[in-house]
């Protein structure tokens, strides 16, 4: 290797992926980690009955992976910036709570409940979209993928135990973390197009801070 390469230069440096590929690897992804998350995370409440301090935890995980990271020049990192950290305070807030709402969620129901009501913000995120970022609305062929994420979930709810036994306050936890998040993606659209951040991490940077 050549000794006088800078760091930057020494990066790993991953080959682009074919455009077509990256969308649907994209959502592959996400759907594991995100899946895979719920279980996670419902197991060691089983054992650590603290959502707080789970929470803590595991944002100080991602930083402390971004910070190693960034030592060994495997990625590159925006610095903090001000003018970057005020218009992440509202999403910020809004993340941890939606991380908090989950939580309580995973700890007071199942897993199914939390992935069901997950699966309907797309629905209200939709709306959010259209009503306050400018976007189109969805077609009628996605009002149709919607309606039956929608009527899957109300055909879960009549046959839920405990919203049987309990009613609607079996559900406070997990609609209050439906509405957050669906408020944390559509909020999150317009500060990624709007503040500008150079890498990747910089959003989960400043997003887990």
């Amino acid at each position: 290797s050549n000794p006088t390469k800078t760091p930057r230069e020494k990066m790993i440096r991953i080959p682009p992926l074919n455009p077509r590929a990256t969308v649907p690897l994209a959502v592959l992804s996400y759907s594991f980690c995100s899946g895979s998350l719920v279980l996670v995370n419902k197991l060691i409440l089983h054992y650590l009955p603290y959502p707080s301090l789970v929470i803590t935890f595991q944002l100080w995980a991602a930083l402390l992976f971004i910070q190693v990271a960034e030592a060994f020049h495997a990625i590159d990192v925006d610095p903090i910036r001000w003018s970057c950290v005020k218009p992440y305070l509202a999403y910020t807030i809004a993340f941890s709570l939606g991380v908090y709402c989950n939580m309580k969620s995973l700890s007071m129901s199942n897993v199914e409940t939390v992935i069901v009501f997950r699966a309907l913000a797309p629905l209200l995120v939709s709306v959010l979209d259209a009503t306050f970022l400018g976007r189109e609305w969805p077609s009628p062929r996605s009002w149709g993928a919607l309606t039956i994420i929608a009527t899957g979930a109300y055909g879960y709810a009549m046959t839920d135990e405990q919203f049987q036994t309990q009613g609607y306050l079996a559900y406070f936890w997990p609609t209050l973390y439906l509405f957050v998040i669906s408020f944390e993606m559509a909020y999150g659209k317009k500060i990624i197009s709007g503040v500008d951040l150079k890498t990747r991490t910089g959003p989960v940077l400043y997003t887990n801070m």
